[in-house]
């Protein structure tokens, strides 16, 4: 006898849709990543205008439902992806970004946490370490399942200067940029090998290695200065994250994850290669460190801690307790929504538990409230693709 069991098709929120949001949904498209993209904008009409250009390629690809949503449109997303905020301008550090978008990310990541608690966050704002820090204590979530892109771009940036360099495939390369994504970021070259052979053993002298780190730790802001931003191989870094986590592929890959001991470093995120899978990072892989490089990756662990100890943060319920006593009504009566309709929390576990309502500030209530802007949302999918397992 033969049954047919379902798989529960895979949706992706993604919550901003400037240059790496669309490029990003663009991407996931050509590769047929995710059954369902939901695209969130505050300029709504942005959004919807992204959802209709690449709708109008499904006769091309695999089939995809993309449609433009409001927050509340998270609910049952798999992977939400934040990549809303101030983007990086020119003669600007990623630093310079951190109190305009810890306001923004954190509203966010409050909402999300109590619409789609089981779901993974993945998140690009820069400065992304901090920002994953911000993600994690305001969304309520475990720190397993808030993931940042951290310095898996860098990392690809570096394996591509090495093998330009050297003449071989970046594939073989096997080189991490670790720390902070940013101007403390560090190459680990004690752990540098092409194909098993270190990579000190190809005639690359000192300098020619701090060259190669420098054109890698100061790509973005030669882009940035040429032509406005980055946007496609950050884009793709996203995608090769999101099918690790959908897939539950398990790959390893340099990314902002949160340190708890691994390299003397506790309380903080940082890149560092990690397994990701279906359940986000699974485990944190500790590179054995030169002491100068050990030294430096503390150094770097020590920048971003100052730079979340400059905003101050509260945990999520906090700021729910401070919200119900000065406006007087909870979670679910903001988002227009019954709390019988909400999705258990992990925390409490309780659908109609409203002890933690959102924080008001970014100018997207409107958003919220709104269910009549967007036209394109989807029927709803039962199913992708049947799977048929025999019974004996």
């Amino acid at each position: 006898m033969t049954s047919v069991s379902f798989q529960k098709p895979s949706k992706v929120s993604i919550i901003g849709t400037g240059r790496v949001g669309s490029t990003y949904a663009y991407t996931l498209l050509l590769r047929g990543t995710a059954d369902e993209i939901c695209l969130i904008n505050e300029n709504k009409e942005k959004a919807l205008g992204e959802s209709m250009d690449l709708n109008h390629a499904m006769s091309l690809v695999e089939r995809t439902t993309i449609w433009a949503g409001s927050m509340q449109d998270v609910v049952d997303s798999d992977l939400v992806v934040i990549s809303a905020g101030t983007a990086q301008k020119p003669g600007e550090t990623r630093m310079d970004l951190i109190k305009k978008n810890a306001a923004i990310v954190g509203d966010i990541a409050e909402k999300v946490g109590r619409l789609a608690p089981n779901a993974i966050l993945l998140v690009v704002t820069n400065p992304v370490d901090v920002m994953s820090y911000v993600v994690w204590i305001r969304s309520g979530l475990a720190p397993e399942r808030v993931i940042g892109s951290g310095t898996m771009l860098d990392t690809a940036r570096l394996r591509y200067v090495i093998g330009d360099e050297l003449g071989i495939n970046p594939q073989s390369v096997q080189a991490s940029i670790i720390g902070e994504h940013g101007d403390s970021e560090i190459a680990a070259w004690s752990r540098a090998t092409i194909t098993g052979t270190s990579l000190r053993n190809w005639a690359l002298s000192e300098s020619h290695l701090q060259s190669m780190f420098e054109e890698v730790r100061d790509a973005a802001y030669n882009i940035i200065n040429l032509k406005g931003a980055t946007f496609y191989a950050i884009a793709v870094a996203m995608v090769k994250i999101t099918e690790a986590i959908l897939r539950d592929l398990r790959s390893v890959y340099s990314v902002s994850c949160y340190l708890d001991g691994e390299y003397g470093v506790t309380g903080v995120y940082l890149g560092t290669p990690a397994v990701v899978g279906r359940e986000g990072i699974l485990r944190v892989i500790e590179l054995p460190l030169s002491r100068e490089e050990l030294e430096a990756f503390k150094k770097s662990a020590g920048t971003v801690k100052q730079a979340i100890q400059s905003l101050n943060l509260r945990p999520a319920s906090l700021y729910g307790r401070m919200l119900r006593k000065v406006s007087g009504f909870g979670f679910s009566k903001e988002l227009d929504i019954e709390p019988q309709h909400l999705p258990p929390h992990l925390s409490t576990g309780q659908p109609g538990d409203v002890a933690t309502s959102i924080e008001t500030g970014v100018q997207d209530v409107e958003n919220i409230q709104s269910k009549s802007l967007y036209l394109k949302k989807p029927k709803p999918i039962n199913a992708r693709r049947p799977r048929r397992t025999k019974h004996m």
